[in-house]
């Protein structure tokens, strides 16, 4: 465990109670109205969630849960391999993602550096900050955390709420968050609302992980596609590009270009470039 993890730990963060445990139900005796209200209500989101049958209807019921709880927006965030991440359901622009890939703060980030320790505790954006603050001396890791801070900021997220999410994968690798955010409120109003719906936010994540394994991975082969070669396939589709077109607008060269293809090809199980596009639009991996 690194000395950032253990910073985070000692800033300390009230685990949420969780009614599902071992996929039953459990209820205290003494469980008042309001208890009762929760585990209700985490019944029917379960339920409205296991109804949908596209990324698309996925995607929107998520934000119609999240939206009516008081928040605007959501990632999940998923931990595939030393250095790389992808959001494979996430209502942030793209944008932010890729300023993110392309400053190579996935080995800095404290919040993966957290979940990576297999800790399943939530905790707040804002521990980072606190804990950075509190640091004697401003490390390096230090300082490309506080830049991820500032990226963030700049997109109107000035907190959010990370939840480890379970995977039915065994590696340490495949870990992954659920952030939840509500752009525009001010950080004591977070507070309050991400500890009044903790216990129903944990249910939530972990649902949202299971079905995304479960129901929504079968869209990707088992070569998935890489987020850079995705989004060259987004490119192509929003902006209506050909391949060289694409290449000089992602600030990358035509033969990098055709290697991201390839992979795109492959994962998709095509030999054309637009049906590769078509594809991945059709499968819901674009979003237009």
């Amino acid at each position: 465990m690194t000395s950032q993890c253990q910073s985070l730990l000692k800033m300390g963060y009230q685990k949420p109670v969780n009614f599902l445990e071992a996929g039953e139900l459990v209820i205290s005796e003494d469980a008042d109205d309001q208890t009762l209200g929760i585990l209700i209500s985490q019944i029917d989101y379960i339920r409205n969630l296991s109804s949908v049958e596209t990324v698309e209807e996925f995607h929107a019921e998520i934000m119609q849960i999240l939206t009516g709880l008081g928040f605007s927006d959501y990632a999940l965030i998923c931990k595939t391999g030393v250095g790389t991440i992808e959001a494979p359901h996430s209502s942030l622009p793209d944008e932010l993602f890729k300023a993110y890939e392309d400053e190579g703060y996935c080995r800095f980030d404290m919040v993966l550096d957290y979940i990576h320790c297999g800790i399943g505790d939530p905790i707040l954006l804002s521990m980072v900050t606190d804990t950075i603050k509190s640091s004697p001396v401003m490390t390096y890791t230090f300082k490309k955390n506080e830049e991820i801070l500032g990226l963030y900021n700049s997109y109107g997220v000035s907190n959010a709420y990370i939840i480890p999410v379970r995977s039915t994968k065994k590696s340490s690798q495949d870990r992954g968050v659920l952030t939840v955010m509500a752009i525009g409120m001010d950080d004591a109003e977070f507070r309050v609302k991400a500890k009044r719906f903790g216990p129903l936010l944990k249910v939530l994540a972990d649902a949202i992980s299971f079905l995304n394994e479960q129901r929504f991975n079968h869209i990707r082969p088992e070569n998935e596609i890489k987020p850079k070669a995705l989004r060259l396939l987004s490119t192509m589709a929003k902006c209506d590009l050909s391949l060289a077109e694409a290449a000089d607008d992602l600030c990358i060269s035509l033969d990098t270009a055709n290697k991201h293809m390839a992979l795109a090809k492959q994962a998709l199980g095509t030999g054309s470039q637009a049906h590769a596009v078509y594809l991945a639009i059709r499968k819901g991996l674009i979003q237009l």
